[in-house]
């Protein structure tokens, strides 16, 4: 079936509806929002979400914005190796940062927090001249909370915790967080 005739069968209403449930994610709640029956609302979201039409558009729409396990290891890869250095432009008298140059490989994904403060200081007398100071504050994701998050993924941590009981005595229970089977 083609996305054209899949479109067709959806009308403006069931429209709607897949709109507001990629929303918040509640059936009834979409319902509501699209204009059915309140006191229906909860079968009608199951009927609609049960209809193949109306699945199969929300299936992919979902895909559009997935973000599998391995892109999100593979995210968590490149915080744990991120560079400052790559995204920067030293010269002599300094250093200054190429977004431009950032947004080119791909490496503004990295980039937690970008803060720029201009002060700009008015000359006291006509032999002085105004001058402006630039404070530019970059901060990276933590490679060390992703290098961390990636070694949970593979399974090579184990946590420990202690719990008293009533008694003073110590219970140990140990978490194993799983391997990952498909490597």
């Amino acid at each position: 079936m083609t996305d054209e005739a899949r479109n067709k069968k959806i009308n403006h209403k069931q429209r709607v509806f897949i709109d507001e449930y990629l929303r918040c994610f509640n059936g009834a709640e979409a319902a509501r929002r699209a204009g059915y029956s309140e006191k229906t609302a909860r079968i009608t979201a199951s009927n609609l979400l049960a209809e193949p039409n109306i699945n199969e558009q929300v299936q992919a729409r979902l895909a559009e914005v997935h973000m599998s396990a391995d892109e999100a290891v593979k995210l968590l890869s490149d915080m744990a190796r991120g560079d400052i250095a790559q995204i920067m432009d030293v010269s002599g008298v300094g250093f200054s940062l190429d977004m431009k140059k950032a947004q080119e490989l791909g490496l503004t994904k990295l980039i937690k927090k970008v803060k720029q403060k201009t002060t700009t200081h008015l000359a006291k007398s006509e032999s002085d001249e105004d001058r402006e100071v630039i404070e530019l504050e970059v901060e990276l994701y933590d490679a060390q909370a992703a290098i961390d998050k990636i070694l949970k993924v593979h399974g090579k941590y184990t946590e420990h915790v202690d719990i008293s009981n009533s008694d003073g005595t110590l219970t140990r229970i140990e978490i194993i967080m799983p391997k990952d089977e498909s490597n």
